[in-house]
């Protein structure tokens, strides 16, 4: 059934829009974001966009320390650590310190997107992290040394009852913003994610905006569609009519003024919730 909510704030002010970055200083992961056929990627999504250039870089944010002889405690940050694949491919384990393991992943994967990962636990030569593979919430154990670990401060809710996502900082809440979901026959799937990647359509006004983010996570109905196997994406909008109903096959869909913000100041690897 669709939502009858239709209430609409205005877009929140997250700061600059995107725009060509260059290399941080040393210990900032610098993550690619590929312009890639988002439509064959994003398989929970509608239509098709061709491939083009790479986009410029996405800068991972690491945590910044209290300045020493302060005399206060300043308030407490909310990190959240990310892992980078450093090696051509991942192994993971059910367990730490064991020989089986349970799967592997190429990287970059077959988008040319590096692998990252949301850390959940660190251990010192072990890492428990979200899987971007099926059934939603798989979770494994990689070896720390064939990632590189750095943090991202921000943190993504939606709540589908209320079609609103929140971006919070540091768990401070910077942003509200109305989306569109999926449809009930092909409903957003609710549960804690990560963003995996950020894509950058060739056609800006087409279904999926100007950007558009791709989510560890997958659609509970739709495992194939457009050769891809039912990603969930977050991302913009040539129907900005629609956000804030359900409307989608199962992605999160945002105002392009609002993705636009978002791209430029999420990491890869920033966690999402999904529940309502």
């Amino acid at each position: 059934m669709r939502s009858t909510d239709t209430t609409r704030p205005p877009a929140a002010s997250l700061g600059r829009t995107p725009r060509r970055r260059t290399p941080g200083p040393a210990g900032l992961l610098l993550l690619a974001t590929p312009l890639l056929a988002a439509g064959c990627l994003l398989g929970a999504c509608s239509g098709r966009v061709t491939p083009t250039r790479p986009a410029a870089p996405a800068p991972q944010t690491r945590a910044t320390p209290s300045p020493a002889g302060t005399g206060t405690a300043g308030p407490a940050k909310r990190r959240h650590l990310v892992a980078q694949a450093v090696v051509p491919e991942i192994t993971w384990f059910a367990t730490p310190d064991t020989d089986a393991p349970r799967g592997q992943l190429a990287n970059p994967n077959r988008e040319g997107v590096p692998l990252v990962f949301a850390v959940e636990e660190r251990r010192a030569r072990w890492l428990l992290v979200q899987l971007p593979v099926r059934p939603n919430g798989s979770r494994g154990w990689l070896r720390a040394e064939d990632t590189r670990v750095t943090e991202t401060p921000y943190d993504l809710q939606v709540d589908r009852s209320t079609h609103r996502l929140t971006v919070l900082r540091d768990g401070a809440v910077i942003a509200r913003l109305p989306v569109g979901i999926g449809t009930g026959g092909t409903p957003t799937p609710s549960g804690r994610f990560y963003l995996t990647e950020l894509l950058r359509p060739a056609d800006p006004s087409g279904p999926w905006g100007p950007y558009a983010f791709g989510l560890s996570g997958f659609s509970d109905v739709i495992t194939q569609f457009n050769g891809a196997n039912g990603i969930i994406g977050l991302h913009g909008t040539n129907r900005p009519d629609l956000v804030g109903t359900d409307a989608s096959h199962g992605c999160i869909r945002l105002r392009n003024a609002d993705i636009e913000k978002l791209a430029g100041i999420l990491p890869i690897g920033t966690p999402i919730s999904i529940r309502g």
